[in-house]
């Protein structure tokens, strides 16, 4: 039978980690109604990740003999998958009640939406930050100043990173449905069409921003169709199991956001961004300097100088 769904896992070095999330994934019971089928694509990993992942039934495992990085081994799942929905979802995911189920029946009656994620939230259950908008000039210039940290900023001016509710300003953004710009790549569902419309996520990102990158994309292909934040499904994410280090992350985003830049604003935009995240690095190693945290401060200041 064809299945409905495509779940698409990537795999680097998680072998206890992508496991658990196989074995929360068989929890969710709606799925038991639903024609499912698992891509696992392991991207060469060195620990015992294969030898475990061989071990488990009713999985596609596909073994790559180098790292290809998130993106290139995300389209390489999707080009297999036969599912009228696809949903990519990190390994260090753990899916809460019937997470996935829930996506697929509200994506399914919405035929408005083209993409939809669950609610993201922390090992101790608070909620995480999960997608944004676009990122502008004028978003930007608030993110990398510090004043979308002023009380009003972000309800005026629409956030690249909109604020958790635990931030100091008790911002309840995440705390409802939203229709955003895009969503993290930690659990995105999606409707096949639109990942055979454009072919995915941009291979030149190796991680970090390509699914800003794709969305915006997505949003020139279906124009007409919504992206949605949804509070009801729920799954944890435990964050930065399969990433780069700290250093890597820092200076990954800030390129990542150039990169955007460069491919899709011009280079008179593109040059102003890169003054925009210079400055915003510079006054991080500052902060961290202060506040006596030299290794942050220093990573900071070697990601400005790749900037």
């Amino acid at each position: 039978m064809k299945p409905t769904l495509s779940i698409i896992i990537l795999s680097y070095n998680t072998a206890k980690i992508t496991v658990s999330c196989l074995n929360s994934i068989n929890h969710d019971q709606g799925l038991m109604q639903i024609p499912t089928e698992i891509i696992v694509i392991d991207n060469a990993s060195t620990d015992t990740s294969v030898t475990e992942l061989k071990k488990i039934k009713n999985i596609k495992l596909i073994c790559n003999s180098k790292n290809k990085g998130f993106a290139a081994a995300n389209n390489q799942g999707a080009k297999v998958a036969q599912g009228n929905y696809l949903l990519f979802l990190n390994s260090d995911t753990i899916i809460l009640h019937w997470g996935i189920s829930q996506c697929l029946t509200w994506l399914s009656s919405h035929p408005e939406s083209i993409a939809c994620s669950a609610q993201l939230l922390f090992k101790d259950g608070t909620v995480q930050p999960t997608g944004g908008f676009f990122p502008s000039l004028l978003n930007v210039f608030t993110w990398s100043t510090g004043f979308d940290d002023l009380p009003l900023t972000n309800k005026i001016i629409k956030p690249f990173h909109p604020h958790s509710p635990h931030f100091y300003t008790h911002d309840t953004f995440y705390l409802h449905n939203q229709k955003l710009d895009w969503v993290t790549g930690a659990f995105i569902m999606m409707r096949q069409q639109a990942f055979a419309a454009t072919q995915g996520f941009d291979e030149t990102y190796f991680m970090y921003a390509e699914e800003v990158e794709w969305f915006y994309r997505i949003k020139k292909q279906f124009p007409n169709h919504t992206v949605n934040y949804l509070i009801g499904p729920q799954i944890t994410h435990l964050g930065g199991a399969s990433s780069p280090n700290k250093e890597q992350a820092i200076t990954s985003e800030y390129l990542g956001i150039i990169k955007f830049f460069a491919k899709h604003k011009g280079p008179i935009q593109t040059k102003i961004v890169k003054i925009l995240l210079k400055s915003n690095a510079m006054l991080r190693s500052i902060i961290y300097q202060l506040k006596g945290n030299h290794q942050i401060a220093n990573f900071y200041q070697n990601a400005c100088s790749k900037i």
